[in-house]
């Protein structure tokens, strides 16, 4: 029996030019873990919401075809009625959150159940243990956790009710990458206990691969391909026009002609010494340092509330012309150390200084642009009401007269893929299109030091791939460039240099290769090694050198 039913849906935003939502069909089984992926902006946030009856309820639009959830008709069936069945999981978990408390968020969702006191606790502890939180959480602010918290929190809230229909809107995208597993594994595990619906919106190919037992890929509004992930990773590039990579280990596996290309077999054929990996092995060389210091931290500690350190002793130094990824587990430091040095906090102790000058010194219009900084929820710097006018903002405050910045913000237009919907309302974007919009937006003033937030959260792989290429050339050409990413696969393909934190501290910092070859930074990192590390280990090839840096 199917759970969700959706037939030939057609729906366009009021407002927006184009449809979301092209006539797409598609069933769900009972008890089925369903993945969608897709190009980032393709629809699949939209497809949710007609789930759960928002579309077109709520928001305004054009609507056709229909949508039946478990049973009922989702476009007249009352919001709240679907709720009590089916639990969603936003792209952005901060719109959900609307009580002081995070064990106020989650009893929120709760009351309508009607359970007595002990049954309630039941749940608020069962939900929490799942999702990784303990009990010290309940009493935090869920607007004061970092991404990856929010993100458990949201999903705490939603599955605590038990839904028999679980929708998740990239729900793992601020997680580290050993969070992630567990979030997924735990959502398996709701499935299979209390034979829930799940229907998870996703752009990493691992998780989808070993998790999902479906893969739908939704692309202008369209499915365009169906199968299990394998049946449509297998198709090569019909897939990957289509955004649906697959695993990094896949790739490797056919490029070196292993059969079947899966991960165990890999790693078997390179322990066998059957494979010639020294290409993909080779020795890696010292960081240089003779490029010149742009920022300078030393001895940095910071502190939200007495008591509680969040950096502690901090000392870096960013060059000009590094690509530098900054990697560690959800609330090790690694937004807060990046709001230092853009000088958006202050620190309780230390010093920062930019361009040998402590940044305290400079207005903000001056540091602005020395240093741009790029929030991790872009939302929180979009506040123009068309895509042209939010690039061309920095330019106006400035008072330049736009004749002069016209063909700059063309140009951020498309380099970062946004040409074409510059009369676009930044709402109407995707997230992964608000995060472009909002790299745009810093990105026209030529800041010496760039500072992007988990920049490829909310992307496909193909504009993941683009954004860090756009970082890897601004590092040639002189620019510093530091991403906080917890993608593992982008950080090792694209950076110069590794930095890894860890509660408050900086444990290692050098060559992404060395650096993904300890053991001990990527364990307590909460990282995943990169298939290339794993198989250059099984071929007894490992690189120690590299460092610049490493825990005291």
């Amino acid at each position: 029996m199917a759970a969700v039913e959706v037939r030939d849906l057609y729906w366009r935003y009021r407002g927006s030019r184009e449809p979301a939502l092209r006539g797409v069909t598609l069933d769900v089984r009972e008890g089925e873990f369903l993945a969608i992926t897709g190009p980032s902006g393709s629809g699949k946030t939209t497809l949710l919401m007609a789930l759960t009856g928002i579309i077109p309820q709520r928001l305004p639009g054009e609507f056709s075809g229909r949508v039946r959830v478990l049973g009922r008709d989702a476009s007249r069936t009352d919001v709240y009625d679907i709720s009590r069945e089916v639990g969603i999981v936003f792209e952005d978990p901060e719109i959900q959150f609307v009580m002081s408390t995070v064990e106020d968020e989650i009893v929120l969702g709760l009351e309508p159940l009607g359970l007595d006191e002990s049954e309630l606790r039941e749940r608020l502890y069962w939900a929490l243990n799942l999702v990784g939180l303990d009990e010290t959480f309940l009493s935090r602010s869920p607007n004061q956790l970092s991404g990856g918290e929010k993100q458990r929190v949201a999903i705490a809230s939603a599955i605590a009710r038990k839904p028999k229909l679980l929708l998740l809107d990239e729900p793992t995208s601020d997680l580290d990458p050993v969070g992630k597993e567990e979030v997924v594994s735990a959502i398996r595990r709701l499935r299979d206990e209390f034979k829930a619906t799940v229907v998870m919106v996703e752009h990493e190919p691992e998780l989808i691969e070993e998790f999902a037992d479906r893969l739908v890929v939704i692309d202008n509004g369209r499915v365009v391909l169906e199968g299990t992930p394998s049946e449509v990773y297998e198709l090569g590039v019909r897939a990957k026009e289509h955004a649906a990579y697959p695993p990094d280990y896949f790739e490797l596996a056919k490029q070196l002609r292993v059969s079947p290309p899966t991960l165990d077999q890999l790693l078997k054929v390179a322990r066998e010494g059957m494979l010639n990996v020294q290409p993909l092995c080779d020795s890696v060389s010292p960081l240089g340092l003779e490029r010149g210091v742009v920022a300078s931290l030393r001895s940095v500690w910071f502190s939200y509330t007495r008591g509680k350190d969040v950096l502690r002793g901090v000392d870096l130094d960013l060059r000009a012309g590094e690509l530098v990824a900054l990697m560690g587990p959800n609330g090790s430091g690694k937004t807060t150390l990046s709001k230092v040095i853009a000088g958006l906090l202050k620190p309780s102790r230390g010093s920062v200084l930019i361009d040998g000058v402590e940044v305290s010194r400079y207005t903000r219009l001056e540091l602005s642009s020395k240093v741009a900084y790029v929030y991790q929820n872009p939302q929180h710097q979009l506040f123009n009401q068309t895509v042209w006018e939010e690039v061309a903002f920095s330019w106006k405050i400035r008072g330049v007269p736009e004749e002069e910045y016209a063909e700059k913000v063309r140009e951020a237009l498309e380099l970062f893929n946004l040409e074409g919907l510059e009369d676009e309302h930044p709402f109407f974007l995707s997230k992964g299109e608000k995060r472009r919009l909002a790299i745009a937006s810093v990105y026209t003033l030529g800041p010496k030091i760039l500072i992007v937030d988990e920049p490829t959260t909310g992307q496909d792989r193909r504009l993941s791939e683009h954004l860090m290429s756009i970082f890897k050339s601004l590092a040639k050409m002189g620019k510093t460039v530091l991403v906080v990413t917890h993608n593992v696969s982008l950080a090792f393909k694209y950076a110069d240099r590794l930095v890894v934190m860890a509660s408050g501290r900086i444990i290692a910092d050098g060559h992404p290769r060395v650096v993904l070859s300890d053991d001990d930074v990527v364990r307590e990192a909460h990282l995943k090694q990169p298939v290339e590390v794993l198989v250059c280990r099984e071929a007894g090839v490992t690189p120690t050198r590299g460092y610049r840096h490493q825990r005291p």
